[in-house]
């Protein structure tokens, strides 16, 4: 085959892919907001530092405060900020990763040959996601922060912080401490996802590989049991990841990442819920580190944690079910027979 043809082709499957990660992950990103929205006000209420809210002793507490102070609508606070930007940031962090996978580890040229990344490798892609789309998430974040930390006194309609919404508090951040002001808890925001987003991606490789060797199995059981040939019944490396895959990889990966990063994650709220209007308590990561520890002992750095391990499931799930349906729908639709032989005949 013509070499310039061959890159032709390559080129045209790279940015074919690119295009189908930012849809699929978009689509996958807002069914996740969705899903897990209540349990993150829940987990951000019990990390609060800002003095706005009662100190909770468990997610119940806080959740039928926020339902008796605001109703059922109070557990949505602040979901607008991460529902408009989750499309940008997911697409962001799937394109990534599926690229980096593909640079330390290119997709094999022979048709049906099982080509399997290996962990480390998932494991870096994965880190650089993370570091990359922590630039994105960190003033998201300080945004939904701020918002889902507002507090009310019982039968109170006066909201006892300023912003009256996201726009508010960009613009009230902007005035006050600048541009870089929105960047509060980058740092932290960088430490909690660039391990957090290497393990996520490991944890789903092999849950999924585990997962789709008991799918193939049983498959082949099935296939003896009814006497039907293997060969007239292949199991198809291209039709994608079956739904129930996903849903359980999906689900564990999320697990893992909040599993092995959560003390981080407390470090970062702290550091955004800080009122603006008082000095400042936490000026770094190690200095919040060390003063929590000091203040109020180990356990701080778990506060939440169980809110935040029941949203991990199926939030992560979701998106990874409507990540890899939506992809799998888009190569069904839209690779032509041409474009497949060309990439894996190229030579």
């Amino acid at each position: 085959m013509d070499p310039n043809t061959n890159n032709k082709w390559a080129a045209i499957g790279i940015l074919s892919n690119v295009g189908k990660d930012f849809i699929a992950g978009s689509v996958g990103g807002m069914s996740s907001v969705m899903a897990g929205h209540p349990f993150d006000t829940i987990k951000v209420m019990l990390q609060d530092a800002s003095g706005n809210l009662p100190k909770f002793k468990n997610g119940y507490q806080a959740l039928k405060y926020t339902i008796k102070v605001d109703g059922f609508k109070g557990i949505y606070r602040g979901l607008s900020v991460p529902l408009i930007s989750v499309s940008f940031t997911n697409s962001i962090f799937f394109a990534t990763n599926n690229f980096f996978q593909n640079f330390f580890h290119p997709p094999s040229n022979i048709p049906g040959e099982e080509n399997l990344i290996p962990y480390h490798k998932a494991a870096a892609a994965g880190a650089i996601a993370g570091g990359v789309i922590s630039l994105f998430i960190t003033p998201r974040d300080f945004i939904k922060s701020k918002l889902q930390v507002q507090g009310r006194p019982f039968g109170s309609t006066n909201v006892s912080i300023q912003y009256k919404g996201p726009v508010d508090v960009i613009r009230k951040t902007i005035k006050n401490h600048g541009f870089f002001g929105m960047f509060k808890g980058i740092r932290s925001t960088f430490c909690r996802d660039v391990p957090g987003d290497a393990a996520y991606f490991v944890v789903y490789e092999f849950m999924k590989r585990k997962l789709l060797a008991i799918s193939k199995k049983k498959q082949e059981e099935k296939n003896k049991l009814n006497g039907v040939d293997a060969a007239l019944s292949p199991i198809n490396s291209k039709t994608g990841v079956p739904a129930w895959v996903a849903i359980g990889a999906g689900g564990c990966a999320g697990m893992s990442f909040w599993a092995s990063i959560y003390p981080m994650d407390v470090i970062k709220t702290r550091i955004q819920t800080q009122p603006d209007h008082l000095p400042q308590q936490y000026t770094g990561v190690i200095q919040c580190a060390t003063k929590l520890y000091r203040e109020e002992g180990i356990s701080v750095f778990f506060r939440g944690f169980g809110a935040t391990i029941l949203r991990s499931f199926p939030t992560s799930a979701m998106n990874f079910l409507m990540y890899e349906t939506t992809k799998n729908l888009l190569h069904s639709k839209f690779n032509t027979k041409d474009e497949d032989e060309h990439i894996y005949n190229a030579e």
